[in-house]
């Protein structure tokens, strides 16, 4: 019995012994993830949001004149939006087919004779500004200049005639010659106030045409480069006036109605871009401008989408994730919105090139929701179960 009892006791220790040299099994603790990576794929968070979309804004900016929709609003592709002004847009079209029209008929024989007529009137001022410069440079503005300056020598003459029998006068012998009043210092009268008033009426005389000289010799240069430029304008035009009989007798080339019609096209597109249009069908799902506003160029007016059709768009899938997803891999949607409701869809996308986010290398991955709810919004967070394909 003693041998027995031994027995069990050394059984006990060595079992226990066993037990002590191994490690416990951990208990698992729940917690939430939002991601996790298997051999067959991957999960990750993303948003919802359509295949189709598109911000709208204005290639070139102005004042909104006509809102023709508004949020919610279901469009067709091509359907008129949103409109500017554009009247000024119109004109200009109106002239570039005006200008190409009359290229497209070519020159009239009215148009050839007018234009020669007008070479002739050209021609006309040419030779006439050119006689008047040829009589300046021959002299005449001299012979002007010479005449002015005898005036000047005769009124100093008679003044100096003047000026003598006045001295002798009034200051008496030595003087001049003395008048027959007799000597000096006897009362003078009437006749020395004559005699003064003449003096002073051809010293004004004098004066007057030594100013004509200075402006008579002032003139010359002036009125020579004036004629000069009189000369080189008239020339200008008549040379412009042959060159457009030239260009009218040639007629149009093909270079000029290909520039026409590319003008034309020019103002054409920028009047159709005056009107905001719907690349696709769907429905207004943002609209930020309004009736007398100014759109600027470039910044974003409206948005559309097409809200059959939904797509889910997640940016954290690792590195070591992403290598276990292809695109046409079948995927499992869930959406917070929607409780107890999965999805069916497929990888449609793959960015090449990855992103760092919190540290973490990451790639965008969209997935096409294969048969959508109706009760999805755009901009809800949802979950997706990727596997290989």
């Amino acid at each position: 019995m003693k041998k027995l009892v031994l027995g069990i006791m050394i059984l006990a220790l060595l079992v226990g012994c066993s037990q002590a040299g191994q490690k416990p099994t951990p208990t698992a603790t729940p917690g939430a993830t939002t991601k996790k990576t298997s051999g067959s794929g991957a999960s990750a968070q993303g948003y919802v949001t359509p295949i189709r979309r598109a911000d709208l804004a204005f290639r070139s900016g102005g004042r909104v004149v006509e809102v023709l929709v508004k949020e919610g609003d279901a469009v067709k592709a091509g359907q008129p939006l949103v409109k500017l002004q554009d009247t000024e847009l119109k004109a200009a079209l109106a002239l570039a087919q005006a200008d190409l029209k009359g290229l497209q008929k070519g020159a009239r024989a009215e148009e050839i004779a007018q234009a020669e007529a007008n070479l002739k009137v050209a021609q006309a001022q040419v030779e006439s500004a050119q006689a008047e410069l040829a009589k300046l440079q021959a002299g005449v503005l001299a012979a002007q200049v010479a005449a002015v300056q005898a005036d000047v020598a005769r009124s100093a003459a008679e003044l100096k005639v003047a000026q003598d029998g006045y001295d002798a006068l009034v200051l008496g012998p030595g003087h001049g010659v003395q008048d027959d009043v007799g000597a000096p210092g006897r009362g003078l009268g009437q006749y020395e106030e004559n005699k003064r008033a003449r003096l002073a009426a051809l010293k004004a005389s004098y004066d007057a045409a030594q100013r004509r000289l200075t402006e008579a010799r002032a003139n010359v240069g002036d009125t020579t480069q004036s004629a000069q430029a009189g000369v080189d304008i008239a020339t200008a035009q008549r040379d412009a006036t042959q060159a457009r009989l030239n260009l009218i007798k040639v007629g149009t080339t093909p270079q000029q109605i290909e520039a026409a019609k590319a003008r034309v096209a020019q103002m054409q597109a920028s009047l159709d871009e005056a009107v905001l249009l719907a690349p696709l069908d769907g429905t207004v799902a943002e609209l930020d401008i309004q009736a007398g506003e100014s759109a600027s160029p470039g910044v974003r007016v409206a948005s559309l989408a097409d809200l059959t059709q939904w797509q889910v768009e997640t940016d954290d899938l690792s590195e070591v994730d992403v290598v276990g997803v292809q695109p046409g891999a079948d995927v499992s949607v869930t959406v917070d919105a929607l409780p107890g409701v999965t999805l069916k869809g497929k990888v449609t996308s793959i960015t090449p090139r990855s992103a760092v986010k919190r540290g973490d290398v990451t790639y965008t991955v969209k997935v096409a929701i294969v048969e959508p709810d109706s009760r999805l919004k755009w901009g809800m967070t949802a979950f997706v179960e990727m596997r290989d394909k």
